[in-house]
Parts: C-alpha cells; sequence; structure tokens
C-alpha cells in the first residue's frame, strides 16, 4: 500500500474518531440538561447546577473541536447539534437564576 493512500485511509479514521467522540460527548451533555430538568423539578436547584456546568463544559470543548471537522456536512452536523443544546442550556440557566 503507498504511503499517500495509508495516510488518506489515516485521515479519514481520525475524522469518523473524532465525529463519534463529538456524537457522544453531545448526548452525554443533552443527558447532563435532562437530568438537570429533572432536579429542577425536584426543587434539588445545586444538583441542577452542577450538572448543568458540566454540560457547558461539554458545550466548550465540542466548540472547540467543531473548527477541525473537514467534513462540511459533518460540521453542519455538529453545529446544529450545538445550536439545539446552547438554546436547552440558555432556556436552563435562566430557570436557575431566577
Amino acid at each position: 500500500m503507498s504511503d499517500l493512500r495509508r495516510l488518506s485511509e489515516l485521515r479519514a479514521e481520525t475524522e469518523e474518531n473524532r465525529m463519534d467522540f463529538l456524537r457522544t460527548d453531545l448526548a452525554l451533555c443533552f443527558t447532563f440538561t435532562d437530568l438537570a430538568k429533572t432536579e429542577i423539578a425536584i426543587s434539588d436547584r445545586d444538583a441542577a447546577m452542577s450538572v448543568c456546568a458540566k454540560a457547558e463544559d461539554g458545550y466548550s470543548t465540542i466548540a472547540r473541536f467543531v473548527p477541525e471537522i473537514n467534513n462540511s456536512e459533518y460540521r453542519n452536523e455538529i453545529t446544529q447539534k450545538l445550536t439545539e443544546l446552547r438554546a436547552v442550556l440558555d432556556v436552563l440557566q435562566q430557570r436557575l437564576h431566577v
């Protein structure tokens, strides 16, 4: 196998691994937001704030990786999900700081 072909395969594999990581991290962030909603419902503000902070950290981490996504379709997918996550986080922050 030529070095150029191997390099191309490694880049593609790296991109797929990056996407798996980002999708998984996004799913975890949405799980944290669901948990925060539950904590708010049972009036445990401190727990809700703690879980929201974890989701915020995940959001920041994911946002740092977006510019590194070479495939525009993948980049759009992650950007759209980040926008959705930001909206949920903003609503939760409003509910927590009332």
